[in-house]
C-alpha cells in the first residue's frame, strides 16, 4: 500500500461513503458484520473478508466533463452491487477520473487501477458501464483480454451484464456495447456541433474571440453555465492598431520589427496564452486571420481523437461544411489591402531576419536585398549580403566563386542611386503629361475590359481552387517522395491563387473607383514629396516609420533591383562599380496617387557609379560622347576612345 498512486484516488468524503454504503447493503443482503470494523487498517479488513469468503474488489468511474458529477452515484452504485454478490470493495482501491475524456490512455485512475490489477490486490474490478473505461471499443477489448483475463482476474459491467467469468458471452457483450458507445458518441457529436452552427449563424459568439474583437452581452437565452450570451463587436483600440501595423508591412517594415513595435505598444493577446504576450507566430497568424475583414467561419476545423497521440489534433474540415458570415460592422481591414498583405506573408514564408543589434535601422540597411552581382546571375539572382568592416559594405555571397568579387559601401551606393533618382524625377518633362494622358486614356477605356479581365480573373481562381482541392484529396497516398512532392504542389498553387485575388482585388478598385483626373498640382507635390523622402533617408535624417516608407518607395522606383557590374582597371587593382536599373517612375507615381489602373510604358535603363571613380574614368564617357557629337574635332579612325578621353 505504500507503493499505490495518491493520483485518480477516492476523495476523504467519498470514500466515508463508500464505507457506509458497503456496511448498509451488507446488512441488507444477510452479511454478518460481527468483527467487522470500518476504522482498522486495510490488511485486518481483507483479512476479515476473507475469513468471510468474500472477494475483494476495485472500482473504476470517470465521468468527461466539468458540466458532470456523476462519481458519486457510479461508486455507490458498484459498491452496492459488490456487497450484493459477495464482494468487499475497500476505499483505498476506488479510482475516479473526473472531467477526462474516456479516449485517452493515460488517466490518473485508468493507471491507479492498471497498478492494483499488476499486483493483484484485488479479484475482481466494477465498473457502472464500458464507456466508462474507455471510449474506443477495441481498447476497451484490449483492457479486458490483457490486464484482467489473461491474469486471472475478473472484470464486471454491473449495468450491461458483462463478466469476464462467462467465457462465452463476454468478448460479444463487450464488442457490442463498445461499438454502440462509439456510434453514440458521434450522434451526440453531431447534434452539438449542429447546435453550434444554429447559434454562429444567429451572431452569437460561439468559440474563442480573436484579437481586435470583444464580447459584447446581449439578450438572449443563456448558456449551460448560466452566463449571458454575447456576440462579437470590433475593439475599436485594438482595431486601430492592427490598422497601424498593415500599413507598416505594407509599407516595407519587416515582420520581426513589427512584432517588436507591437510589444513594446502592450499589444494585446489571446487570453488563452499561456506565455502572457503576444508570441512571433502569433503576430503572423493574427494578420493573416480573415476575420479581419468581417468574414467569420464556422466548422473550418474539426476535432480528432488521435490514439497514438494520446490526445486531440485539429484537422481541416471538409470545404461543403464550412458556414460563412459575412459582417461589415467587424470589418477592420479592407480586401485589396488584406489580399495584398496575404500575398506578402506567403512570399516571405517565416518572415526576415531582424538586425542583430536593436538599433535604429537606416535606410542603407533595409536595401541591401535590392543590389544583386551581375556576374553570378547568369541562371538566377545571387543578391548581394552586409561585409566589410562592422558591417558597412555589402558583396556577393559567393566570396570563393565570384569573379569580380569587390565590396561595396552601402551608405555610399544607396546615396547615390538616389541622387540618380531625384535627378530623373527632376528632369523627366512628360512624367506629368504622361500620368494625365493615363488618366484621360483609362477613363476612356471604360469599364467594359475591366469586367472582361475580372470574370477572366475569376474564372482562373475558381480552376486553381479545384486544382488545389484534387491535390488535397490525394495528399496523404503514396510514397514519402510523392506526398512531399503533392505538398509542394499545394503550396505553389496555393500562392498563385493569392497572387491572382491581389490582382483581382485590385480591378475591383479600379471598377468601383471614381474617373477623375490628374492634376498636374498634385503630381508636383508628390514628385516634391518623394523626392526629399528620398534624400533625407540617404542622408540618415528619418527614423521610426519614414525610413520604412522612403525603403518602399524606393524599391519602386528601381524596380525591386539593381545590377552590380564590376569593370577592373587595366594595370590596376581598384576596380570601378556601376549600378544598373531600369527606373519604375510613371507606375510609382500611379500607385502613390491611388490609380490602380495599369498604363503601358517604356522604361529605359540607366546607371550610376557606385564607387567614386577616378576622375579621368568618370569623365571619360562624357569626353567621348562629345568628341562623337563634333565632328570637326574628331580624330581619326584609328583613335579609340580611351586615347581620347587620356588626351
Amino acid at each position: 500500500m505504500t507503493d499505490l498512486p495518491v493520483a485518480g484516488s477516492a476523495s476523504a468524503e467519498l470514500a466515508k461513503l463508500v464505507q457506509e454504503t458497503w456496511s448498509e447493503a451488507a446488512l441488507k443482503t444477510g452479511i454478518e458484520l460481527a468483527g467487522f470494523d470500518p476504522d482498522s487498517p486495510l490488511g485486518e479488513r481483507l483479512a476479515w473478508a476473507h475469513h468471510r469468503g468474500l472477494l475483494s474488489g476495485g472500482i473504476l468511474s470517470r465521468f468527461s466533463t466539468k458540466l458532470q458529477q456523476s462519481t458519486t452515484a457510479q461508486v455507490c452504485d458498484c459498491v452496492a452491487y459488490g456487497a450484493g454478490h459477495g464482494i468487499y470493495v475497500p476505499p483505498e482501491f476506488v479510482c475516479v477520473d473526473e472531467a477526462v475524456s474516456g479516449r485517452k490512455v493515460h488517466r490518473d485512475g485508468l493507471n491507479r487501477i492498471r497498478f492494483i490489477l499488476e499486483q493483484k490486490l484485488i479479484n475482481v474490478l466494477l465498473f457502472f458501464k464500458v464507456s466508462r473505461l474507455f471510449r474506443v471499443a477495441y481498447k476497451g477489448f484490449q483492457f479486458f483480454q490483457e490486464e484482467v483475463v489473461e491474469e486471472g482476474l475478473r472484470a464486471i459491467s454491473i449495468t450491461q451484464g458483462i463478466d469476464t467469468s462467462d467465457e462465452k458471452t463476454w468478448k460479444q457483450l463487450a464488442y457490442f456495447h463498445g461499438i454502440m458507445d462509439e456510434l453514440l458518441l458521434g450522434t451526440i457529436a453531431d447534434h452539438v456541433r449542429s447546435g453550434i452552427a444554429s447559434l454562429f449563424r444567429a451572431g452569437y459568439v460561439t468559440g474563442a474571440v480573436p484579437v481586435g474583437f470583444r464580447r459584447k452581452e446581449v439578450a438572449g437565452p443563456a448558456t449551460k453555465l448560466g452566463r449571458p450570451r454575447t456576440v462579437p463587436e470590433v475593439d475599436p483600440v485594438a482595431a486601430e492598431l492592427i490598422r497601424q501595423h498593415v500599413d507598416w508591412i505594407l509599407n516595407g517594415m519587416p515582420l520581426r520589427e513589427g512584432w517588436r513595435r507591437w510589444m513594446t505598444a502592450g499589444g494585446p493577446f489571446d487570453p488563452r496564452s499561456t506565455s502572457g504576450h503576444m508570441s512571433y507566430p502569433s503576430y503572423r497568424r493574427m494578420l493573416s486571420n480573415p476575420r479581419l475583414t468581417g468574414r467569420f467561419a464556422f466548422g473550418r476545423k474539426r476535432n480528432v481523437w488521435k490514439s497514438k497521440k494520446d490526445r486531440v489534433a485539429q484537422i481541416d474540415g471538409a470545404e461543403t461544411d464550412v458556414i460563412f458570415v459575412q459582417s461589415e460592422e467587424l470589418r477592420i481591414v479592407g480586401d485589396p489591402q488584406f489580399a495584398e498583405l496575404q500575398k506578402l506573408l506567403a512570399e516571405l514564408k517565416l518572415g526576415p531576419r531582424g538586425p542583430k543589434r536593436r538599433k535604429e535601422p537606416q535606410l542603407w540597411d533595409l536595401l541591401t536585398d535590392c543590389f544583386l552581382c551581375e556576374a553570378c546571375s547568369s541562371q538566377k539572382p545571387i543578391r548581394f549580403y552586409q561585409a566589410g568592416g562592422r558591417g558597412h559594405g555589402m558583396s556577393c555571397k559567393r566570396a570563393d566563386l565570384c569573379s569580380c568579387l569587390t565590396v561595396v559601401q552601402r551608405k555610399e551606393a544607396v546615396l547615390a542611386v538616389c541622387q540618380r533618382l531625384d535627378e530623373l524625377l527632376q528632369r523627366d518633362g512628360d512624367l506629368l503629361e504622361q500620368t494625365i494622358a493615363s488618366a484621360v486614356q483609362l477613363d476612356s477605356a471604360g469599364d467594359e475590359r475591366i469586367s472582361l479581365d475580372l470574370k477572366r480573373l475569376e474564372n482562373k481562381i475558381a480552376a486553381i481552387s479545384r486544382k488545389i482541392n484534387d491535390l488535397a484529396d490525394v495528399a496523404g497516398e503514396g510514397s514519402d517522395e510523392d506526398r512531399a512532392l503533392l505538398k509542394a504542389k499545394v503550396r505553389a498553387a496555393q500562392l498563385e491563387r493569392l497572387t491572382e485575388e491581389a490582382e483581382r482585388a485590385r480591378l475591383q478598385s479600379a471598377l468601383s473607383m471614381e474617373a477623375r483626373t490628374i492634376t498636374p498640382e498634385e503630381v508636383r507635390i508628390l514628385l516634391g514629396n518623394l523626392t526629399q523622402l528620398l534624400i533625407d533617408g540617404a542622408a540618415g535624417k528619418l527614423g521610426g516609420d519614414l525610413v520604412h516608407r522612403a525603403a518602399d518607395v524606393f524599391r519602386k522606383l528601381v524596380g525591386g533591383r539593381i545590377w552590380v557590374r564590376v569593370e577592373r582597371r587595366a594595370g590596376r587593382k581598384r576596380t570601378n562599380v556601376r549600378g544598373v536599373f531600369t527606373p519604375v517612375l510613371l507606375p510609382t507615381v500611379q500607385a502613390e496617387l491611388g490609380d490602380n489602373r495599369s498604363v503601358e510604358t517604356e522604361a529605359l535603363e540607366t546607371w550610376v557609379w557606385l564607387r567614386q571613380p577616378p576622375k579621368r574614368d568618370r569623365l571619360a564617357d562624357r569626353v567621348y560622347q562629345l568628341i562623337e557629337h563634333n565632328p570637326a574635332r574628331r580624330t581619326s579612325s584609328t583613335q579609340t576612345p580611351g586615347t581620347c578621353a587620356r588626351r
